[in-house]
């Protein structure tokens, strides 16, 4: 009798090994990218079409935090490749059904982040914000040049009514200073100059940075657990504003938490 039963667990480990052999036989782990994932195909040399077609075509856990993004461009994972990887991050963490603006549930104060984030503070409950690419464009004449930040859209699709917003911010108001927007004159974007300079023969000037007539006066406070709580100085005039990371256009594009006042 024991050998008989001894018999039938071989037969059965045997046809077990024998089904996980066969060409149709999958396996129930889903695969799930990472930071790591992303350096090794990186590394290996696949094509930057091939990359951002695995990001986009395959379960996501990547982790997007600004000391993560940095390791990665030292990394030499490219622009186009960090943008599918932030795309990818956004549309897992959105909500499954589309709601109109706040992008994002408000949570509760004990729910909330510590880290790269700027909340509106809507009653007792804090709505995140969610930064919007944009691109440095500069353009050149006869010795002049003139440079800004351009964003998609001639609105921002964050809308709200209030004047004076309260915002809750990890940024200093040095490194996410408060600006307004300026719609495209002809194409259908918001910007902001942020350099400009001529150039001589035998020398010129060149300025860089957010002009003072762009930046809005703001009252701001830090609190007993380190953000910033910063207000308008006075009621917003109905338009396109938002909070600009001044220090991430380096690289020639960057973030902005953008918004409009109706």
């Amino acid at each position: 009798m024991k050998r008989m039963r001894a018999v039938l667990v071989l037969v059965l480990v045997l046809v077990a090994a024998v089904s996980l052999s066969l060409p149709g036989a999958t396996s129930l782990a889903q695969e799930v990218l990472t930071n790591d994932s992303v350096i090794q195909m990186v590394k290996a040399g696949l094509p930057e079409s091939i990359v951002i077609a695995k990001i986009k075509g395959t379960a996501t856990k990547f982790d997007l935090k600004t000391d993560s993004l940095v390791g990665l461009k030292k990394a030499g994972v490219s622009d186009k490749v960090l943008e599918a990887m932030v795309a990818a991050g956004s549309v897992s963490a959105a909500p499954t059904t589309a709601m109109p603006a706040p992008p994002a549930p408000a949570v509760a104060a004990g729910s909330i982040k510590n880290q790269d984030v700027i909340y509106q503070l809507v009653g007792d409950k804090y709505v995140e914000m969610f930064a919007t690419s944009a691109n440095l464009e500069t353009n050149m004449a006869f010795f002049q040049s003139k440079s800004e930040v351009v964003l998609e859209g001639r609105k921002a699709r964050y809308r709200i009514k209030e004047k004076q917003p309260v915002f809750l911010s990890t940024y200093s108001s040095t490194d996410a200073p408060l600006v307004k927007l300026k719609p495209g004159d002809s194409n259908d974007d918001r910007n902001l100059k942020i350099g400009s300079g001529a150039f001589m023969p035998f020398g010129g000037t060149q300025r860089m940075g957010v002009r003072n007539e762009d930046k809005i006066a703001i009252n701001i406070e830090r609190d007993a657990r380190g953000f910033y709580k910063v207000t308008p100085a006075a009621p917003l005039p109905p338009g396109e504003y938002g909070f600009i990371l001044a220090t991430g256009f380096g690289a020639g594009s960057g973030k902005i938490y953008d918004f409009g006042v109706d």
